[in-house]
């Protein structure tokens, strides 16, 4: 089941929508869908164990790692950068889902049908739009969402990667651009 209508608007996502993965555009997301797809080789997706820390830290800020109970499905944050913290409001680490509900009322029900659609897809998807729940200067942004799986059929974690936007006002052209938060990264 995908995200409804109803709840993206409980959620505040007001423009969030899934769109294909050749869509992204950020050199963070790209890279690291990239880095997914040269780890899974011929499977449909690699072992935890095979995605090397060093390899990517440079962009740990923009790293949540969600834990799966496929049997329950159960969500549960086992890592949150940085930056990830900072958009939320407040640290996930070790919470369930569901549980976000409690500071962003409809963002954990959104997220829990979310990761349940991508635990019976088993396979990357990429999410562009805006989180207007937090009034904050960044509300854009992009992400892709990686699943691992440690015997190769059954999806327990969820490696994802989210780049925030700043809107900036370019006074000359009086158009609002987007730029990313944090260091500039090039593949």
């Amino acid at each position: 089941m995908q995200p409804t209508d109803e709840l993206i608007a409980e959620a505040k996502a007001t423009k969030a929508q899934l769109v294909d993965l050749s869509e992204l555009s950020d050199p963070v997301t790209r890279y690291m869908l990239r880095y997914w797809m040269d780890r899974k080789g011929d499977r449909q997706m690699p072992s935890p164990d095979e995605m090397n820390f060093a390899d990517f830290a440079r962009h740990s800020s923009r790293i949540t790692l969600i834990g799966v109970e496929p049997d329950s499905q159960r969500f549960t944050v086992r890592l949150a950068g940085e930056e990830v913290i900072a958009s939320l409001g407040f640290n996930p680490k070790g919470r369930d889902i569901l549980s976000f509900n409690e500071q962003l009322p409809g963002l954990g029900t959104l997220l829990q049908g979310f990761y349940a659609w991508l635990l019976s897809e088993r396979c990357p998807a990429a999410v562009k739009g805006t989180q207007d729940m937090l009034d904050k200067s960044y509300k854009s942004y992009e992400a892709v969402y990686l699943p691992l799986s440690s015997d190769g059929e059954r999806v327990d974690r969820f490696m994802d990667v989210t780049v925030t936007y700043l809107k900036t006002m370019n006074i000359r052209r009086q158009s609002a651009a987007l730029r990313p938060i944090g260091p500039s990264v090039e593949n």
